[in-house]
């Protein structure tokens, strides 16, 4: 594969980009939603603990570097595969998505319409579409996603109050991410040979595209690729409860890698034979099912972490006396100057009125590792937020379902046809 002229080219259109009003516009808007999301997280976390941990437009710039990277990956697994985007009814696919969004925002993901469109075509051949490539669009953007959730899913992490059931309250973190991805991607067309004379073109190996184009190509005609600009946005939405941010955000990848990997194989075989485009088209939606019931069934069968001890530390203020001394998520505190601390009002009567240049003993909850640490400003306030005690009124429900069964439910229980035990 002549990767130099390839780079070459992707460079030119990149650089062709940012120069066209339309490319820039939609940017801005891609970005504006991105931004959009981060502001809510951050209303959220003043709304529950007074303080914005993560500021809106220094997660939008660092998901921005990071979605610069997720999008150099996209091209060069798109350009190897070799997908042309007017072949999947992209537009289909875009409003299967919005339609499936308001039974439930998850259903947005495109593996969901992906699996529904690809059916249809196979069952009524009708919109004409190319089964392998969408499976494959699909499997590169999770693939994608998979890497941006194991670089930086557990960035800006949540600290959030979360209740399984009717179980006791315990602390856990929501894992937000919203990731713009600028990449280039492939458009194809038969052409008369002739025009290729002459053209800016580039000679690939007999063995590309991976994924074959599914229009015939006449005598006299050749199938020629343009590299088109795309700006996508991606999102990862997790809990962590039983595990650290960092542990869940990485398996959840690994879930995610495999797969993107087993439906990226199932589309390269589904040129071979129409069976595993059947198997694609229910794999997609389904496997993707599992990752996701996977990661809440992990969370409901284990020990949170953050639970037990009325000194553990949830999560620490940015810029506050704990920080600077080092205290981190899972700290549970012992003592402070030499004053042993079991309850919150323990530990309010050892900073009571006021302690300069504390000494704080901890422990880790979950490493068992001691600690003394050198608190270098006047506490109170130390910065801490402590684990929950079952009392707190606002959290979260792991067992919480979709809006429209949450309808259902209620209007069963004052329907005409329910009935209560006595």
């Amino acid at each position: 594969m002549p990767i130099s002229e390839l780079v070459r080219l992707v460079g030119q259109t990149v650089a062709h980009s940012l120069f066209r009003p339309d490319i820039l516009l939609i940017v801005g808007v891609v970005l504006l939603m991105v931004y959009t999301q981060y502001q809510r997280t951050a209303l959220l976390e003043r709304r529950l603990f007074g303080f914005v941990k993560n500021r809106p437009a220094e997660q939008m710039l660092r998901s921005l570097a990071d979605g610069v990277v997720g999008g150099l990956i996209a091209t060069a697994v798109f350009v190897i595969v070799g997908i042309s985007l007017n072949e999947v009814g992209i537009w289909y696919l875009w409003g299967l998505a919005i339609l499936l969004m308001f039974f439930h925002p998850r259903f947005m993901c495109f593996a969901y319409g992906a699996g529904i469109l690809a059916l249809v075509h196979l069952i009524w051949g009708t919109p004409r579409i190319d089964v392998p490539a969408l499976m494959a669009l699909v499997a590169i953007l999770h693939l994608v996603e998979s890497v941006l959730i194991f670089l930086a899913g557990d960035r800006g992490a949540t600290p959030v109050f979360v209740r399984s059931g009717d179980g006791p309250v315990v602390g856990g973190f929501t894992l937000q991410k919203f990731w713009p991805l600028p990449f280039i991607a492939l458009v194809g067309a038969v052409v008369p040979g002739e025009l290729l004379q002459g053209a800016q073109a580039i000679s690939m190996p007999d063995w590309w595209p991976i994924i074959r184009p599914s229009r015939e190509i006449a005598p006299g005609t050749e199938y020629a690729f343009a590299l088109f600009p795309v700006i996508a946005a991606l999102g990862y939405s997790d809990i962590a409860v039983t595990v650290l941010p960092k542990v869940k955000a990485r398996r959840t990848a690994g879930r995610l890698l495999a797969y993107s990997l087993g439906l990226l194989a199932l589309a390269i075989l589904a040129q071979l034979h129409v069976a595993f485009a059947y198997l694609a088209a229910f794999y997609s939606p389904l496997a993707h099912e599992w990752v996701i019931h996977a990661s809440r069934a992990s969370e409901r069968r284990g020990v949170p972490v953050f639970s037990g001890r009325e000194t553990m530390v949830l999560d620490v203020h940015p810029d506050s006396p704990a920080a600077k001394a080092g205290i981190q998520p899972g700290d549970i505190i012992l003592s402070i100057n030499g004053i042993p601390v079991e309850t919150r009002e323990d530990l309010n009567d050892a900073m009571t009125p006021w302690v300069l240049q504390a000494t704080i003993e901890v422990e880790n909850g979950i490493t068992g590792e001691r600690r003394i640490l050198q608190c270098p400003e006047r506490i109170p306030p130390l910065g801490v937020i402590l684990v929950p005690q079952g009392y707190e009124g606002l959290a979260f429900d792991l067992g919480e379902t979709s809006r429209w069964r949450r309808w259902f439910r209620r209007w069963s229980r004052t329907g005409p046809n329910h009935y209560r035990r006595p």
